[in-house]
């Protein structure tokens, strides 16, 4: 009876150790699991004020862009109301002179 004894105590120590091992491990998993999170939250963090950067400077180039094409859409305007007028100043004196025949056609 005394080995069967010492042996439950063995196997119940054995138990105990194991248990305390089993304790350790899963405080190691949950200690291990909370540094990735933080570490992913971290990152998280990061890629987004990087992608702001990104965006904000995006967006900035291609305001540029806009306002430069404005820019040139307001140029080639002018160029061709100046070109119409022109054409329209050069034809104003034969539209005289063909309103003056025909109303003195008309007399």
């Amino acid at each position: 009876m005394v080995s069967e004894q010492s042996l439950l105590q063995a196997i119940r120590k054995k138990e105990l150790e194991m248990n305390v091992q089993i304790e350790q491990a899963r405080s190691d998993a949950a200690a291990m699991i909370e540094e990735a999170r933080k570490e992913a939250e971290a990152i998280i963090e990061r890629c987004i004020g990087e992608g702001e950067k990104e965006g904000r400077s995006y967006y900035e180039i291609e305001f540029e862009v806009i306002n430069k094409e404005i820019a040139d859409i307001g140029d080639w305007r002018r160029e061709e109301e100046l070109a119409i007028r022109k054409r329209y100043e050069k034809n104003v004196p034969k539209a005289v002179d063909t309103i003056i025949e025909h109303v003195g056609a008309g007399l």
